[in-house]
């Protein structure tokens, strides 16, 4: 008898214990060594932690620094850092993008107040960072070790632990609000055996999470903002109100506070409520006008909260600084001629969307199969024209933005395939129920071998180095 309640307990969640498997599968294998060569940390920009011999993982150069300024956020003012007559990176780097390092300090303290009281202490583990962690300095001849820029590393710990609650809060909430606008719960059972679901296992296991979730940065946030552009232009597209777009505003301003790429989805979800209001609607553009305000309104919601921390860094800590505008300085190609200025942005483009379509090669196999699973059938493929125009909208808005900057990367463009989920999801052929199952088993197959392949490879460490996806 109760061999009979566990064979119907497994096969009611089946595919939702394999789900489970498979991220379990993927965080073992994120943490199961370093994927970096210990001779290229300094050119792939990345640096080797290991554990013992066991664990261990690649992170990368600049989280040394946020994980200080998630430890103690007073650094955001620091102006000038110096070890041993070296000159790094201060904190003032992360001044534009304050809450993230607040938000995971606040979650440290009671972790810390935890973590004393249980008196966890493992010397050897401490030791084998340190010594990992030295190893680029030697191998780069510098003279300074850990010691030099972190007087106890076991001070840390509370805070690296925040930093992985704060990162596992945020993917949820990424594939949360992507199920949800496809109108999945991810909280039922059920929900597990369908193929729009395991369409979002993308935003769990990618290059994003494979880097960011082991290595804390803001940049895990570029998930969130994918997710939260396809939710706010449903919500849109459901009922076209006002104060959806005014709330949602705000939201994309506050956040902007976390990790400044939220103008992306502000721009989209714009133009996305112009279209329906108007466009769908076949309004004049009289009417156009007459609404004018309430996007003025908007933009003013969207700007407030970064304006506001700015003014009150101006005025109570000596000024704003933004390490994309004094120390290094963007948007130079713009003091060029058009033609050059138009060259470099499509050299950019190209070479940054180039960058998303390697990390991301099955989302377009995908899209590959269903074009030529289509066009053999000779079945008319019924396109959701506002999955379409968000994509493009969201794509265009980043690979512009980011190639006038003058810097871009996966951790900005990997977003710019995700985005056609959605649009993915709306065109795949309807599937024979009884073959349901067999087709969750295999995507579950593939996500198993995918999640371990993603985080076991180099790529995209030394990025503009390596452009194989494979190694």
């Amino acid at each position: 008898m109760p061999m009979t309640r566990y064979s119907d307990f497994f096969r009611e969640k089946k595919f939702f214990l394999i789900f489970i498997f498979i991220l379990f599968v993927y965080l073992i294998s994120l943490y199961s060594g370093p994927v970096v060569n210990d001779e290229k940390q300094s050119e792939y920009n990345a640096r080797n932690i290991v554990i013992n011999d066991y664990l261990g993982f690649s992170i990368s150069s600049d989280t040394g620094n946020y994980m200080r300024l998630a430890n103690n956020p007073s650094l955001l003012f620091e102006n000038e850092r110096y070890v041993k007559d070296r000159k790094l990176t201060a904190g003032n780097v992360g001044l534009s993008r304050p809450a993230s390092f607040i938000t995971v300090y606040l979650i440290s303290k009671p972790i810390e107040k935890m973590l004393n009281l249980l008196s966890f202490s493992n010397q050897k583990i401490f030791d084998n960072i340190k010594n990992s962690l030295n190893s680029v300095y030697r191998l780069s001849g510098i003279d300074q070790t850990v010691d030099d820029t972190v007087s106890n590393l076991e001070n840390f710990v509370s805070t690296y632990l925040a930093w992985i609650i704060f990162n596992i809060i945020i993917i949820f909430l990424a594939f949360f609000l992507f199920c949800k606008s496809l109108k999945i719960s991810v909280f039922k059972m059920s929900s597990y055996s369908h193929t729009g679901l395991w369409l979002g296992v993308f935003f769990i296991i990618n290059d994003i999470t494979k880097i960011y979730f082991v290595s804390p940065s803001p940049a895990i946030l570029t998930l969130l903002a994918v997710s939260l552009t396809i939710f706010s232009c449903e919500l849109i597209k459901g009922n076209s109100r006002l104060k959806i777009l005014l709330w949602f505003s705000f939201l994309f301003g506050f956040l902007n506070l976390f990790y400044e790429i939220f103008f992306a989805p502000f721009i989209v979800m714009i133009i996305f409520y112009m279209k329906i209001k108007f466009f769908d609607n076949k309004k004049k553009l009289a009417f156009f006008f007459s609404e004018a305000k309430f996007y003025f309104f908007c933009i003013l919601l969207f700007l407030i909260p970064y304006l506001f921390w700015v003014g009150i860094v101006e005025i109570f800590f000596g000024g704003f600084f933004h390490f994309g505008v004094h120390d290094n300085p963007g948007f130079r190609i713009l003091k060029n001629d058009f033609l050059t200025i138009f060259t470099y942005i499509i050299n950019f483009a190209v070479y940054g969307y180039s960058l998303a379509v390697l990390s991301l090669f099955p989302i377009i196999f995908i899209f590959i199969f269903l074009l030529f699973y289509y066009f053999f059938t000779k079945k008319v493929i019924e396109v959701n024209k506002d999955y379409l125009l968000i994509g493009i909208i969201y794509t265009f808005t980043i690979l512009l933005f980011f190639s006038i900057y003058g810097q871009i990367g996966v951790r900005h463009t990997l977003g710019t395939i995700l985005i056609f989920l959605p649009l993915i999801y709306s065109i795949l052929p309807s599937l024979d129920k009884t073959k349901e199952g067999r087709h969750i088993f295999f995507t579950a197959g593939f996500f198993l071998i995918y999640s371990f392949f993603v985080a076991r490879k180099v790529f995209p460490f030394g990025e503009g180095i390596l452009r194989n996806p494979l190694i």
